[in-house]
C-alpha cells in the first residue's frame, strides 16, 4: 500500500532524485590502499638529549590516570614508513606539550603476530629524545593491540 504524497512534497521529492542512477552491479569495488607520503626530510628538529636518558617500561601505578593526548593508528603501514611515521608524531607530540599518546599497532592473528606491535617497543626505546616511557594499553583502550607512549618535556631554557 502506498500513500500519495501532498503535491509540495512530490516536487520535492522529485527534485531530490532526479540524478538518482540506478546501480548496475551489486558489488563493491575494493579502493587501493591510500599511500601516506613520509617526507625526505623532518618538518621538526629533533631535540638534543644528554646519553643518560633511557626509555622506562611502565607498570601499574604509572598508568592510572593516563589520559591520551592524542593517538597514531599504525594499522596498514609497512615498517618502514610505520618508524618515520611515528618519530613524526612522536617529534610532533612534544612540541605540542602533549604528556601521553597512544599508538595502536593491532594485535595480528593467532600464530601470526604483528610486526608492528613486536617492532614498536624496540623504536621507542630509539627513541629517547621524546620518550620516557611506555606500556601497553589498557584493556578498553587496545590491550597489547595499542601502547601508551608517556612524551618526555621540552627542555626549557
Amino acid at each position: 500500500m502506498t500513500k500519495k504524497l501532498p503535491p509540495e512534497d512530490q516536487k520535492l521529492w522529485d527534485e531530490i532524485i532526479k540524478n538518482v542512477r540506478p546501480i548496475k552491479h551489486d558489488m563493491v569495488v575494493p579502493q587501493p590502499p591510500k599511500t601516506i607520503k613520509i617526507p625526505d626530510k623532518p618538518f621538526l628538529p629533533t631535540p638534543e638529549i644528554r646519553c643518560t636518558q633511557r626509555v622506562q617500561v611502565l607498570h601499574g601505578n604509572d598508568l592510572r590516570n593516563v589520559r591520551p593526548d592524542g593517538q597514531l593508528d599504525l594499522h596498514g603501514f609497512t615498517q618502514a614508513s610505520a618508524e618515520l611515521a611515528l618519530r613524526e608524531f612522536l617529534k610532533n607530540a612534544l612540541y605540542k606539550d602533549w604528556r601521553w599518546v597512544r599508538i595502536i599497532t593491532g594485535k595480528g592473528l593467532p600464530g601470526n603476530p604483528s610486526i608492528l606491535r613486536e617492532q614498536t617497543p624496540k623504536w621507542l626505546q630509539s627513541m629517547p629524545e621524546f620518550v620516557t616511557g611506555y606500556a601497553h594499553a589498557k584493556p578498553d583502550d587496545g590491550g597489547s593491540g595499542a601502547f601508551y607512549v608517556k612524551i618526555r618535556r621540552k627542555v626549557r631554557l
